[in-house]
């Protein structure tokens, strides 16, 4: 903290005129974080930093102080009036004139070593394994007396370090510098999205920052934007459940719906349903939160609640654009689940996802959302559950070996059951028959379960009993 001492004002009343003349130097500092912030960097030499400041803001010392260690920082004040009219010309309305070296949104490189700042160091090292050892989340959470680093890895979560207290609220800053997020602000919850390169390739990470007693608490998803999608047969489907889903896909009209908890690869098995469907006669439209796979030929749209961009508001404007497929990422509310059953009833095939323990509950789910039983019996053509469970190492068996991270596990597959609907049990759903009677008749029909599909990865060495059991399905 010895910059705190030399961060001193070099001047004072900084004219916009002056002001307007650093324009296009090159900086660190995302657009978003030069607005928050009131603050910008005009110069930078070996030894020091100089940054403008808006007068109200002059407590962002205090943190750029500690991001350019162990460069000195000085500041130049600037007027909060002539401060907001330098954003208004160069970093809003003319944006291309003030070009950012870190812009929001563009990938920040990895593999790069800062000489002068440990925390970007720390950050790229944490990202980059990560990277490396498949992990999906990462999760960077202050304590009282220390900083764990975990990563979820095949669904579970493993602490892979543990730092000094003193260097969380470096770690947290440079995050949110680099997602754009307010660096100043620790006391309310922030999500935003950071771009960044790693061997070559882009990848994106999602960043949820919620504040805890103990400080705040970091977790950022990983998504890798060059990633092929999985086919089906990719996902761990076992034959007999790929020959009750694939025919479905070419019905014209109807709902197909996988469910199941969160990370149970719900959305991953619809973009595996729409890439088999994908063809240029089909207008496939799909409505998520987040994006997290770019699939060509398709028409993505972000969901925004905060903007009022909802599932039920986008899909009650996607039916006006002539849609053949559309895919709802979730259906959390009555209001989108009256707009997906009449959509099916229209001619549409709408693919969406529901939280329920098995496929067969569904039927009550749709009910308690409003839906009538003789809609769901016309409009509903399949339903998929599934659980994600970590299989078995195949060169040391589940034994544990450098490869699996002697976890015994590596990779993941899908535990399944598909609920295919005939005329019987769509007349027995629009009798409003209980769940007990359904399953009952769809076992006579030599319907699958869950735990039967599990049992059968069990024997056949995919994955094992206790992986099963820690998922809850045996």
């Amino acid at each position: 903290m010895k910059n705190l001492k030399t961060a001193k004002p070099i001047s004072s009343g900084f004219s916009i005129i002056e002001f307007s003349q650093y324009k296009n130097v090159e900086c660190q500092y995302t657009r978003q974080f030069i607005k928050n912030s009131r603050c910008v960097k005009i110069r930078e030499s070996e030894n020091e930093v100089t940054v403008a400041v808006a007068k109200s803001r002059l407590d962002t010392i205090k943190l750029l102080a500690q991001v350019h260690e162990p460069k000195q920082v000085s500041h130049v004040t600037v007027k909060d009036s002539e401060f907001a009219e330098f954003i208004g010309n160069f970093v809003d309305n003319k944006a291309e004139e003030f070009s950012c070296r870190k812009e929001a949104g563009s990938e920040y490189r990895l593999e790069d070593i800062s000489g002068d700042a440990p925390a970007v160091n720390t950050i790229n090292a944490i990202c980059l394994e990560a990277i490396r050892r498949g992990a999906s989340d990462i999760h960077i959470q202050g304590t009282k007396s220390s900083v764990k680093v975990r990563l979820r890895i095949d669904g579970v979560l493993q602490t892979v370090r543990t730092l000094d207290k003193g260097i969380f609220d470096t770690l947290a800053s440079r995050i949110k510098i680099m997602s754009g997020l307010n660096v100043m602000e620790n006391r309310l919850c922030q999500d935003g999205r950071m771009g960044v390169q790693a061997g070559g390739k882009n990848l994106d990470f999602r960043v949820s920052i919620v504040p805890s007693v103990a400080g705040q608490n970091i977790v950022l998803r990983l998504f890798n934007s060059e990633n092929e999608d999985l086919s089906l047969e990719d996902l761990g489907f076992s034959k007999e459940n790929l020959g009750k889903i694939k025919p479905v896909l070419k019905s014209p009209h109807g709902m197909i719906l996988a469910t199941g908890p969160t990370g149970s690869g719900k959305t991953t098995t619809l973009h595996a349903l729409l890439k088999e469907m994908n063809g240029e006669h089909l207008k496939i439209v799909a409505i998520e939160d987040p994006v997290e796979k770019i699939i060509d030929g398709i028409e993505q749209i972000q969901v925004n609640d905060e903007i009022g961009l909802t599932f039920e508001s986008v899909l009650r404007r996607i039916l006006r654009h002539d849609p053949d497929v559309i895919m709802v990422g979730e259906i959390r509310d009555r209001e989108t689940a009256q707009l997906a059953v009449r959509a099916a009833l229209t001619g549409h095939l709408i693919l969406s996802t529901l939280h329920t323990n098995d496929s067969v509950s569904a039927v009550s789910r749709l009910r308690n959302l409003g839906i009538e039983p003789y809609l769901i019996a016309g409009t509903l053509r399949t339903v998929i559950a599934q659980r994600l469970v970590r299989k078995t190492c195949v060169p040391c068996k589940g034994k544990g070996c450098e490869e699996c991270g002697f976890t015994g596990y590596r990779g993941r597959t899908a535990a399944s059951e598909v609920f295919s609907l005939d005329e019987d049990i769509r007349a027995m759903i629009e009798k409003s028959k209980a769940e007990t009677e359904l399953k009952k008749y769809l076992v006579k029909q030599g319907f699958k379960t869950l735990k039967e599909d599990a049992a059968l990865k069990v024997k056949s060495g995919i994955s094992t009993k206790e992986e099963m059991m820690r998922e809850g399905i045996l």
